[in-house]
């Protein structure tokens, strides 16, 4: 009765009013861009950022966004990466003529690429490098995953 805030339990009367409160000056730039795709529910794409760069890709249709570009999105395909490291073999100084210290190699860094579908999905706006509303581009941002 109280907390069911859905798409036909007035989701939409709750994300006009999230988006009334983004100040109208603002509107003119990216966040007029999430704006008219929200309201044509149009499907956005979202590329996002780890901490040494490009995560990935996200396209979905903009729920509810806010200034600070925090992002509420639903139907999500999502592209994104993952820095595996390879094992390494270990080595003692005994090889080089010492007994007293164990070195291990460092392993080798390889991204994978991974993909999914999300029914819902919150991106925080730090996270978010670029907004478009062609969410055919993606393809330009990242390549394609397995």
């Amino acid at each position: 009765m109280g907390g069911d805030v859905g798409p036909d339990r007035g989701g939409d009367r709750v994300s006009r009013c999230l988006a009334s409160m983004v100040p109208e000056a603002l509107l003119s730039g990216p966040l007029g861009l999430l704006e008219r795709g929200m309201r044509a529910r149009k499907r956005v794409l979202v590329v996002t950022r780890h901490r040494n760069g490009i995560r990935g890709v996200c396209c979905g249709i903009v729920a509810v966004f806010d200034k600070h570009f925090n992002l509420v999105l639903r139907d999500v395909d999502e592209q994104y990466s993952v820095l595996h490291t390879l094992p390494a073999e270990a080595t003692t100084d005994s090889e080089a003529g010492s007994h007293h210290h164990r070195h291990e190699k460092r392993g080798k860094k390889k991204l994978k690429y991974y993909k999914r579908h999300l029914p819902q999905v919150l991106i925080r706006g730090e996270s978010v490098v670029l907004v478009s509303l062609n969410p055919e581009g993606a393809s330009k941002y990242f390549p394609s995953a397995s």
